[in-house]
Parts: structure tokens; C-alpha cells; sequence
């Protein structure tokens, strides 16, 4: 028999809970290896699936024309869950901020719940006529404004990926955004219902698979690019034949580490080195940790190109370990291999200096 109603809801769910699915799979298939990025991810899946169990409960009694306490109160809800889910997002975007600063992000939300939770006593947000339809008190616009003003903070954090090299996540959070925000313009202005859930769904899954791919691209223990990156940056800056410097930089004494202390305070020692190393390159620079205690920097050519490498030899003076480095000019259109050998050869007649061989 049909049902205008479930047609509807088959209609609206349907997309948003595929792709909830799919990305459910995914997160199930790589929790194993992925465990951190797997919890980050968790908060706007489930508040996903709550935002579609809350809109449909929400379209059934707009059909009944209810003017009931339930009704406000899955609207209320609703309200909120948005603004949360857009909380998560910016979350995980600021992973590596300050706990302080994580909190500070918590204030908005929890005005825009304050205001909407008048409505179970005032008039002042909104509140159902006889008919059942919405009338909008003068706070009415307050998860909107909430809405925009964590908009901006996701592309205040886009911008701030782009300062510390990473262009490609900020570009994903500034189409998320933007994609939010044109879903949420097409249902208000339409009067379309389910259009703003898909996108936040399919935003959150682009999102997971975006950070996912990095990690292949990532050397698990210093957070530097790999291996793999390197030799794909090579071929990327051949591309676009310009003149690339090459920093070769070798942590000293880690076999000595290793046996004195073991292989733990060796890792440790590969940390602090590409911590300190990533401290003094400039934000274009990209580095990369290719062997045990081996690192290396590309960085397009710029005015201090050279001064670089006597900076990281300066500042590594004070430093808990010392390193040997050494530079050369790479013109994409001839050889790789031969600058990086002489990078290569540099940073090995260093090291035989500092030991006074």
C-alpha cells in the first residue's frame, strides 16, 4: 500500500545512511591501524545518525500539524545536534591545537543551547501556531549565527593548514564549508528538507578518506612525510621545472643511542631530531625522514636559500643532539640524482669534520 510518508523518508535517508554506512565499514575495516584517527571520526558519525532519527521524527509531526512539547523539543534538539556536528568538524581540524583553545571552540555551542532552550518557556526563538507551522521568535536566527560564525572558524583553520604546508586539507575543509552552507541556503530558500544531512554526511566521509590517504604519506614515528612522498614530491617539482634546494640532514650518534640506551631512546632521539629540524625550515619547505637517523628538505629556491642550512647548524648548537647537513641547487631540468649526491656528499664531509677526521 502506499505510504506518502514513508516514500518521503525513504527519499531523504536513504543517501545520508549509505554513505553512513559505507564510511561505518571503513572505520570498522582500519581500527586496528588507525585507532586515534577512528576515534576522532566516531562523534559526527553517531551525531549524524541522530540528526536523521531526530529530522524524521521532526517531518512526522510537521505533517501532523503538531503544536506539541515533543514537537518543540525535537526542533530544539535538532537545532543543537547541527551546531555540534559542525563542533566535531572543527575538532578535528584543530587536532593539534591547544587544549585551551579546543575549549575556547565549545563557547558558541553552548550560547546557541542556552537561547534555543527558551523555547520550551518563551516565544523569544519560536514556537508552533494552530496549525502546527513554525513561527520565528526575534532569537530565532541564533543557530544560523552560530552556524556562520563556525563556518569561519573552519576556514580560519583552512588557512592555517595552507601556513603549515598542508594546501590540500585546507582545501577540503573550504569546500565542506562551502558546501555546507549552500545546503543549508537550497533547504531554506526551497523549502527542501534532508539536502543539508547529505552533504554534512558525505563531507565527514570525504573528509576521513582525505586524512586516511595521508597516512600513507606519513613516517609513522616523527609525523614527517615518508619515503614514498619523497620520491612523488621529485616528481612533482620536475613537473613544474623550477629550482629546487635540497637539505641532507643526519642525526649523529644514534648507533651509539641504541646501544647505550636502547632502541626506545633511539626513537626518541629521531623525534626530537625532526621536531628541531621542522622548527627552523620555513613553512614551503617539505621534509622528509628517508632512513633510520636520514632526513631530508626540499624547498623551492627563495632569497635565504642558503642561509638555511648555516641556520640549522647554528641553532643545532644548543640543541640536545648534534647533526651534519648538507645542501645543494637542483634545477628540475637536470639530474635529481646527481644534486642530491652532492646534498649527499656535503652532509657526509660535515660529519667527517665534526668528528675531526
Amino acid at each position: 500500500m502506499y505510504n506518502p510518508f514513508l516514500q518521503d523518508m525513504v527519499q531523504l535517508n536513504f543517501l545520508p545512511l549509505g554513505i553512513i554506512l559505507f564510511l561505518v565499514v571503513f572505520l570498522l575495516f582500519n581500527y586496528t591501524y588507525e585507532r586515534e584517527l577512528t576515534r576522532q571520526f566516531i562523534p559526527p558519525l553517531v551525531l549524524l545518525v541522530v540528526l536523521i532519527g531526530i529530522d524524521s521524527l521532526d517531518y512526522y509531526l510537521l505533517n501532523e500539524h503538531s503544536t506539541s512539547l515533543l514537537h518543540v523539543a525535537t526542533a530544539v534538539f535538532g537545532y543543537n545536534v547541527r551546531i555540534i556536528l559542525m563542533l566535531s568538524l572543527i575538532q578535528i581540524a584543530a587536532r593539534t591545537a591547544s587544549l585551551r583553545e579546543r575549549l575556547l571552540l565549545l563557547i558558541p555551542a553552548g550560547i546557541n543551547l542556552c537561547i534555543t532552550c527558551l523555547a520550551f518557556f518563551t516565544r523569544l526563538v519560536f514556537w508552533y501556531g494552530e496549525d502546527g507551522v513554525v513561527v520565528r521568535g526575534p532569537l530565532s536566527y541564533t543557530p544560523h549565527v552560530v552556524s556562520l560564525i563556525y563556518a569561519l572558524v573552519l576556514f580560519w583553520y583552512a588557512f592555517r593548514c595552507h601556513q603549515q604546508g598542508k594546501t590540500h586539507e585546507g582545501v577540503i575543509i573550504s569546500i565542506a564549508v562551502i558546501l555546507c552552507l549552500l545546503g543549508t541556503y537550497v533547504e531554506t530558500n526551497f523549502a527542501l528538507r534532508g539536502i543539508l544531512i547529505g552533504v554534512i554526511a558525505m563531507d565527514v566521509t570525504f573528509y576521513y578518506l582525505y586524512i586516511h590517504i595521508e597516512y600513507f604519506k606519513v613516517d609513522i614515528l616523527t609525523g614527517t612525510l615518508n619515503r614514498l612522498s619523497f620520491y612523488a614530491d621529485i616528481e612533482m617539482y620536475k613537473q613544474k621545472k623550477s629550482s629546487v634546494y635540497i637539505l641532507s640532514v643526519d642525526l649523529n650518534g644514534l648507533k651509539q643511542i641504541n646501544d647505550t640506551y636502547g632502541h626506545t631512546a633511539g626513537d626518541e632521539a629521531i623525534k626530537y631530531a625532526a621536531n628541531f629540524i621542522r622548527s627552523v625550515i620555513p613553512s614551503n619547505a617539505r621534509l622528509y625522514r628517508i632512513g633510520g637517523d636520514e632526513f631530508v628538505v626540499l624547498y623551492p629556491m627563495t632569497g635565504i636559500a642558503y642561509s638555511l642550512s648555516a641556520e640549522l647548524m647554528s641553532k643545532a648548537r644548543t640543541a640536545k643532539y648534534s647533526f651534519a647537513v648538507g645542501e645543494a641547487l637542483w634545477e628540475t631540468e637536470s639530474s635529481f640524482e646527481k644534486a642530491y649526491s652532492e646534498a649527499d656528499s656535503k652532509m657526509y664531509a660535515c660529519k667527517k669534520k665534526q668528528k675531526g677526521l
